[in-house]
């Protein structure tokens, strides 16, 4: 396939006996135009069996590799910046952005005269507890991390009640206009990201959240940014890996490929809400109305592939239901877009922590970027 879309399937008789091996040319050569290659083998068989039918995969492997597009150059689009005492915002031919100082964070962002954003853009650190975090008590060693999800701001709470609040710093660019919020959390030490949006003429927003590591909160269970969207936006498509849900320690049975479903195919129907639909090493993903129209995510190139969610619920509304019943009535498509999120685990469900590996790094500067619109 190239950049996900099948361009070629060739079958392949191999006759290898049991304990044995053998090394079978590939019948495709290496490509060299632009684009992402995935040659994937597949294993199936060829006949009837009583437990599948023929033409079931019984094995894959799938490698992947690239062919870098020389850069182009592009007319920049034109662009009107607006201030106000409030608020910082960017027009474009289709679009309006604006910033709040009040609220801190992008507050409204416009297409074509629809406001697309339900919510200011946040943070997040956090994720449903699975029955293997319960298991080893993830909920309270990790407990910091929600706090600090729930509860960053732009407000200084620590010089009282109308304390300073943190201004954004704005840079306008030839090409580009930048806002960054810096945003404190109320862990213990405090703590403190920054979350950065540069806006560009044609309504793209490359996203840049970062954050410096206190030694003592370690390191959290995922690092990235919640959106809520109108509920009409249901339908999901994506570029990474699929068809079914994967985690940093749970993505060997998936292939790189195009997939797409409804937002609420993502909820897991377990016996008590948790964590679920997680989409890993993905390089787009859009989420649309029935018209087709919405919002596209993208990986930086720089970072490379990401991880991406949507789901009906905050991992908040799902960690507060015991049950499927509790949960509220659906109002919106909760995007999380991230760097990553931590294993989950499961060598056992009673105390065995995720590996060391499917951890995220937090031994120095964390930074992540994507871009929206």
């Amino acid at each position: 396939s190239v950049d996900g879309k099948e361009v070629k399937e060739v079958p392949m008789e191999t006759h290898v006996a049991p304990l044995s091996e053998e090394t079978v040319s590939l019948p495709i050569p290496v490509q060299n135009l632009p684009g992402e290659y995935a040659v994937t083998v597949s294993f199936r068989l060829k006949e009837d069996t009583v437990w599948a039918k023929r033409g079931h995969e019984v094995a894959f492997g799938q490698g992947v590799y690239k062919v870098e597009a020389p850069a182009k150059a592009v007319k920049p689009a034109r662009f009107e910046v607006i201030r106000s005492g409030h608020d910082f915002g960017v027009r474009g031919e289709n679009f309006d952005v604006l910033f709040s100082y009040l609220n801190g964070g992008l507050a409204s962002y416009r297409y074509g005269g629809v406001e697309m954003i339900q919510m200011i853009p946040r943070p997040n650190f956090w994720r449903a507890p699975t029955d293997n975090d319960c298991g080893n008590l993830m909920a309270m060693r990790y407990g910091q991390w929600k706090i600090a999800s729930m509860y960053a701001s732009h407000k200084e709470f620590r010089r009282g009640m109308y304390g300073p609040s943190n201004a954004p710093e704005t840079t306008v660019h030839d090409n580009s206009v930048e806002v960054a919020f810096t945003y404190i959390m109320p862990t213990t030490p405090v703590s403190e990201c920054r979350l950065a949006y540069e806006v560009f003429g044609d309504g793209r927003v490359k996203t840049t959240l970062t954050y410096d590591p206190v030694k003592e909160l370690g390191d959290m269970p995922e690092f990235g940014v919640l959106f809520k969207f109108n509920a009409d936006y249901d339908h999901v498509k994506w570029y990474g890996l699929g068809p079914a849900e994967t985690y940093a320690d749970r993505k060997h049975g998936a292939k790189l490929g195009i997939y797409e479903n409804m937002v609420t195919d993502n909820l897991a129907r377990y016996l008590v809400p948790q964590e679920c639909g997680s989409k890993e090493g993905v390089r787009w993903a859009k989420i649309t109305d029935r018209k087709g129209r919405g919002m596209l995510f993208e990986m930086d190139k720089e970072n490379g592939p990401m991880m991406f969610s949507a789901l009906p619920y905050t991992p908040h509304e799902m960690e507060n239901a015991m049950h499927p019943y509790e949960l509220p009535q659906i109002h919106y498509t909760v995007v999380r877009v991230a760097k990553g999120q931590m294993g989950i685990g499961g060598d056992d469900s009673w105390g065995a922590y995720t590996h060391q590996e499917y951890l995220l790094n937090a031994d120095g500067k964390m930074e992540f970027s994507f871009s929206f619109k």
